[in-house]
């Protein structure tokens, strides 16, 4: 039976016509081996460049630690996992390392030891499974005060979504709205965390969700993934649903975060936000001025505020 296409490229001709041809057992764990239909070349893909381990070994090792795990234990629950033999030295070096993409670091002794440090629940939306999580010390801690009524918004989402409006609903990443922008582009620390997160996908349909995870375990100003909104727009007399990859709180503003490879050529991302951004808004009764929309990859940040954002009704 021929196997299928997926989403890795040959390193030597670059052609994206890969299968996977069995497995390799090497002393830093089990390789997947591809080859390229093209030019017939057998390869394994080993991310980090110097590293004895897989990208997704310290990644996990990273997590782990940062979820409130003490080296032994992550050395073991890697071990495990990963078929893999780390020691508590390895792991310490690793976390050392990558700690300028651990800014949590600096939070982790309060929330040292909890049983659960992040809430989880899988949405079934228009035929596509979301992760919706969110970190219960970052929540409690940056929104409780500052932003109580979203607090409570995503809070409710420990009992479910209301699955009616995403029945009938338009999806924001198809609006049918132009909307202008004033953009600010910049390399940050979404970037940054962005370029690790992707080296330890197996291929590009798991980029996204490891992005999401290492931003909301890892980063301090993340505090949910995946968060539903809608609301209804009279204009189109119609309901407009979606889900928002990342959000964060900086200071006194709330940011929404969409991740999207190849970003800097993405022209849809502006109104796919600004829909977002309108009914986070309206649902936890945030001002416009307080909202930031961003869009990202490893290579660009793109920004605006959707306080100055013109959206103009486009008519078929």
């Amino acid at each position: 039976m021929m196997k299928r296409d997926i989403n890795v490229k040959c390193p030597r001709c670059g052609s994206k016509h890969v299968i996977k041809r069995g497995k390799r057992k090497e002393h830093f764990g089990i390789l997947q081996v591809y080859q390229c239909k093209d030019c017939e070349r057998r390869f394994v893909m080993k991310s980090l460049k110097h590293k004895m381990y897989l990208t997704k070994v310290i990644y996990s090792a990273i997590n782990y630690y940062n979820l409130g795990h003490s080296l032994d234990e992550v050395s073991k629950l890697v071990n495990k996992n990963f078929k893999v033999k780390t020691s508590k030295s390895t792991i310490h070096l690793w976390i050392t390392e990558f700690q300028s993409l651990s800014p949590i670091s600096s939070l982790k002794n309060n929330f040292f030891g909890h049983d659960e440090v992040l809430f989880t629940k899988r949405f079934d939306h228009e035929n596509l499974e979301y992760v919706f999580m969110y970190h219960k010390y970052k929540l409690g801690a940056f929104l409780s005060k500052r932003f109580p009524e979203l607090m409570a918004y995503i809070t409710r989402f420990e009992e479910g979504c209301p699955e009616v409006f995403f029945e009938i609903g338009e999806r924001c990443s198809q609006p049918r709205f132009r909307v202008n922008v004033r953009v600010r582009k910049t390399v940050n620390l979404a970037c940054k965390m962005a370029s690790f997160a992707v080296l330890a996908a197996k291929d590009n349909r798991e980029r996204h969700e490891l992005v999401e995870q290492f931003m909301i375990i890892n980063d301090k100003a993340t505090v949910a993934c995946e968060v539903p909104v809608w609301y209804w727009e009279k204009s189109i007399d119609d309901g407009i649903t979606g889900h928002i990859d990342i959000l964060q709180v900086r200071r006194d503003n709330v940011y929404i975060l969409d991740y999207k490879p190849g970003a800097s050529k993405d022209k849809k991302a502006p109104q796919q936000l600004y829909h977002y951004a309108v009914a986070l808004s309206f649902r936890a009764k945030i001002p416009f001025e307080r909202i930031r929309c961003a869009w990202f990859d490893e290579k660009s940040y793109h920004e605006f505020s959707l306080a100055e954002a013109d959206a103009t009704l486009i008519k078929k």
